[in-house]
């Protein structure tokens, strides 16, 4: 099932004469690499607004510099726009978001059971036993589906 934002970025891609399969599909490659693009774009924006530039130096322990004054607006901007292509990528390989968002979410929630524990960097580690969302059984009921 189709989220009702998916249903809204479909239709820009429909109108943008982008194709919205119905199906589990691999797009061709000029179809992922114009995906790769948008993806990069609307993140190298974000983390601008969060204040920071990319750095891709290997003795650089870290990968970004604060450059930039921090901008609300373009973060929620930035992060919609985000949301926007990554489910984009998702109607271009014809995978409905809805069913997977939810076992991704719930799988994320689920993380915070025995032995998970918060880095020193403040991301949120799973526990050894966590098991992921079953993606691939996800995508072949959608594939069955139609």
């Amino acid at each position: 099932m189709r989220s009702i934002h998916q249903q809204k970025v479909d239709k820009f891609m429909r109108l943008a004469e982008q194709d919205v399969p119905d199906k589990p599909t691999i797009p061709s490659r000029e179809i992922r690499e114009l995906r790769a693009e948008l993806i990069l774009e609307e993140c190298f924006e974000t983390i601008k607004a969060l204040g920071f530039d990319v750095c891709f130096l290997e003795e650089d322990s870290h990968y970004f510099k604060e450059k930039y004054k921090p901008d609300i607006i373009e973060v929620a901007d930035g992060c919609a726009d985000i949301k926007v292509v990554t489910t984009g990528t998702l109607s271009a390989f014809g995978i409905d978001d809805d069913e997977l968002q939810n076992a991704v979410d719930e799988n994320n929630l689920a993380k915070f059971g025995p032995g998970g524990y918060r880095r020193e960097d403040g991301k949120w580690v799973k526990p050894p036993d966590h098991k992921p969302p079953d993606i691939a059984g996800i995508i072949a009921l959608q594939e069955d589906d139609c």
